[in-house]
């Protein structure tokens, strides 16, 4: 994993350059410290439940798929603001940018800022720690509740949020 640094001009969103290939991935999201994912497994589970065998063996070849990707030498290279636009889509569409307060070969702190045009604000600090065959990027932040379909603020109340996204590099080969 390469990061081209001294390549940003100054303003710009840190990209973060991995290694093409077969990458296996995961995720987890907090809201004011309580872990989305008991919740979660705990849906899918009772969806699962009511699927024919066939169905779920659908539903578990879709959930390894989202856990492993191949990326392309283009999708190899990660822009935090897209990363974050990607990361909040299922709560409306964001648009986001962030900015570096320390950005080498191995590691970019910084901060964002997500907004989406009817009223939706998150802003936080992110810190990704990189090597050749693994990530990890952490979200730390406050913002609103957003309408997921109009990305409408539901509420001026905030809460905190935390994102946690990890990965490690499979092989060269898909």
């Amino acid at each position: 994993m390469v990061l081209s640094a001294a390549a940003l001009p100054a303003g710009a969103a840190p990209v973060l350059e991995v290694n093409p290939g077969l990458w296996a991935s995961d995720s987890e999201i907090w809201i004011n410290g309580q872990s989305m994912k008991p919740g979660l497994t705990a849906l899918r589970a009772k969806l699962r439940s009511r699927l024919t065998d066939a169905q779920k063996a659908e539903m578990d070849k879709q959930q390894a798929a989202q856990k492993q990707a191949c990326l392309t030498p283009q999708q190899s290279r990660i822009d935090l603001a897209a990363y974050l636009e990607s990361a909040l889509s299922g709560s409306g569409p964001w648009k986001c940018e962030a900015s570096a307060t320390k950005m080498n070969t191995s590691e970019a702190v910084g901060s964002y800022a997500c907004r989406t045009s009817g009223g939706g604000v998150t802003k936080g600090k992110f810190n990704a720690v990189y090597g050749p065959t693994s990530y990890r990027i952490e979200l730390n932040g406050r913002g609103n509740a957003v309408d997921g379909r109009t990305g409408d603020a539901i509420s001026t109340d905030e809460v905190d949020q935390r994102m946690l996204s990890t990965g490690r590099w499979l092989g060269s080969s898909c």
